[in-house]
């Protein structure tokens, strides 16, 4: 399948890495000489030019494109490139003489939520554009997650209530550290199952029940329901204040994330402090829509002003979160707010490695953005197979999943056994329907037999991917 992909900055060239090692045919194209040399790591077909001109799109190959994925920094050139893409290939292989042609996905990574809001029925009418990824809701979702355990890595969604949980073992890990992970499993009460072992000098690999757990090793587990989060972190030997039922909130920043990070908290029922240097910003708070919350505070201050802080009872809060446009800005804040006494901070940024940066320190809980996006625009390429795509950053080579069963499904009353034997992946949870109609998760075992309205949640090496959307897209 061939994949155009406008723009090759941090986004393009993440989604351009992770297509061409499952082995697609990637074309990445960017006008930018400096974005071009750091693309050419990826082994994939890159291209110099401007993706709003037709004759760079024939030079890529828009004929044969199934998919064309518009990531420049550009909102308007990323709706005009998609909508372009469109137009040619009709151009080229007019319908009417080419019935049988694949359709052609447009996918336009889109900065500024409000110009797309409330046009989903609507957007690929006027713009070209069949899917729009603004990862604010996505980035807020896995913040705050991630803050209820702040000693874990990374806390990744699998939809539903299905996570993947990264941890490292201390030498606190009394009942982990120098067991197998079977033993480990009987010894701690409802601790999940680890489906990957990241340890130094050696490559990611998948643990068996004889594995011996070391001090410094990384497990990834896939788990169910955020209240496991703290069974993980004390299973590896992590120690973390308990997550308050209702939680005080700053957050720093009056921008379209903090104003719908403040949402998010005031609808689980938290005390919510807004901060922003800017006067215009706060009072734009005050006027919208949860302006008049009586949980709801704004404050215009100076964000660096450390008495001001103090007056305002900043240790007082139990989470603090900065969400302003500038990175350095972020961060600073975010360990502003950690040194006056706040047990728990967490930041959205742009930069993926300064979030790894971040979270390797361990003072802060950090998103990506970009990294999220990469996420978001890999699931909708992967649409085909309904359900998650989920990359995790410190093992690359594997990738988690998740695929709906429906009636008269190719798999439809097969065994686990079955289904992965066809394959190199290991299905890890099947979510079903009980008797009362609520969807519950099971841990997969061998001789369980899919049903339909199943959705088996798996892991795959990255090169096997397209063959198990074969074996599952049907």
């Amino acid at each position: 399948m061939r994949i155009i992909i406008g723009g090759a900055g941090e986004v393009g060239r993440g989604v351009a890495r992770a297509l061409y090692n499952e082995g697609q045919d990637v074309v990445l194209i960017d006008s930018e000489p400096t974005a071009i040399k750091e693309a050419q790591s990826i082994d994939a077909f890159v291209l110099l030019g401007d993706v709003t001109r037709r004759e760079i799109l024939k030079e890529a190959g828009i004929r044969d494109a199934q998919v064309f994925i518009a990531a420049t920094g550009s909102d308007e050139r990323n709706m005009l490139s998609c909508a372009l893409a469109r137009d040619l290939l009709e151009e080229e292989l007019p319908i009417e003489k080419y019935p049988n042609r694949p359709p052609l996905l447009t996918i336009a990574r889109i900065h500024d939520a409000n110009l797309i809001a409330n046009e989903e029925g609507r957007l690929a009418r006027w713009s070209g554009v069949d899917v729009a990824i603004c990862p604010h809701q996505a980035s807020i979702d896995r913040l705050t997650a991630g803050l209820k355990s702040s000693s874990l890595n990374d806390v990744l969604p699998l939809g539903g209530d299905a996570w993947i949980v990264e941890v490292d073992v201390t030498p606190n890990a009394t009942q982990l550290a120098s067991f197998t992970l079977g033993q480990a499993e009987g010894k701690i009460d409802g601790l999940p199952k680890a489906f990957t072992l990241c340890r130094k000098g050696q490559s990611a690999f998948v643990p068996d029940d004889d594995t011996v757990v070391e001090v410094g090793d990384r497990l990834v587990f896939a788990t169910i329901g955020e209240h496991t989060f703290k069974r993980i972190s004390k299973a590896a030997g992590h120690v973390e204040p308990p997550y308050p039922e209702s939680p005080r909130v700053a957050i720093f920043g009056a921008t379209a994330l903090g104003k719908q990070l403040a949402k998010e908290y005031l609808g689980e029922g938290c005390l919510v402090t807004v901060l922003d240097e800017h006067l215009e910003a706060a009072n734009e708070l005050v006027g919208s829509s949860i302006g008049a919350h009586k949980r709801l505070d704004v404050i215009h201050c100076n964000l660096a002003d450390l008495d001001l802080l103090r007056e305002i009872e900043l240790a007082e809060h139990d989470i603090a979160i900065a969400a302003l446009p500038d990175d350095h800005e972020n961060i600073a804040i975010a360990m502003r707010a950690a040194d006056i006494g706040v047990e728990r901070t967490g930041l959205v940024l742009d930069d993926s490695a300064l979030a790894r940066v971040v979270r390797r320190i361990g003072l802060t809980y950090a998103v990506s953005e970009r990294r999220v996006a990469i996420d978001s625009i890999l699931m909708q390429v992967h649409r085909r197979v309904p359900g998650h795509y989920q990359l995790m950053p410190s093992v690359p080579e594997i990738v988690a999943m998740s695929a709906s069963i429906s009636e008269g499904h190719s798999r439809l009353n097969q065994s686990i056994e079955k289904i992965e034997k066809k394959a190199s992946f290991r299905i890890a949870f099947v979510e079903r329907e009980n008797a009362e109609g609520s969807r519950i998760m099971f841990r997969a075992k061998s001789d369980m037999t899919v049903k339909a309205g199943d959705r088996l949640i798996l892991f795959v090496e990255s090169d096997d991917v397209p063959t198990v959307e074969k074996i599952l897209e049907r």
